[in-house]
């Protein structure tokens, strides 16, 4: 008997927690900068004040990479003003999700990093989904 009510107590307390946000309900924010040759964008911070998913897709860069170009993405937390990574996804390609997975309440960073590939400076546009 107590067996079927453990299930029923966990959600409701997750229901008066809040839970986990559903990832259709996540807000999305835009970041725009400029990788140089061989070098890493500017840190863009957000915050995040539910437990959820996250994803990061960099949708274009300006002059456009030829198709299948490699870039990196850091995605971590700031610490002592640096981007200190919980994720290095060193082979995101345009228009792809670079960065994806579980993300709890918090600060967060993202960067954008040439992996030696690129000819010249690239701007970037960079759409986070989170909680």
């Amino acid at each position: 008997m107590l067996r079927r009510f453990i299930p029923v107590l966990l959600l409701a307390t997750l229901a008066g927690c809040g839970g986990v946000v559903d990832p259709s309900k996540n807000q999305t924010e835009t970041f725009s900068g400029t990788v140089p040759v061989g070098g890493v964008g500017p840190l863009h911070q957000f915050s995040v004040s539910k437990t959820g998913e996250i994803s990061a897709v960099v949708t274009t860069f300006t002059p456009t990479l030829s198709g299948g170009t490699l870039f990196g993405v850091i995605y971590g937390q700031v610490i002592s003003n640096q981007c200190s990574a919980i994720s290095f996804n060193r082979f995101g390609v345009t228009g792809a999700t670079a960065i994806s997975g579980a993300i709890t309440p918090g600060t967060y960073c993202i960067q954008v990093v040439d992996e030696l590939f690129f000819r010249v400076d690239e701007q970037y546009v960079l759409t986070v989904s989170h909680p």
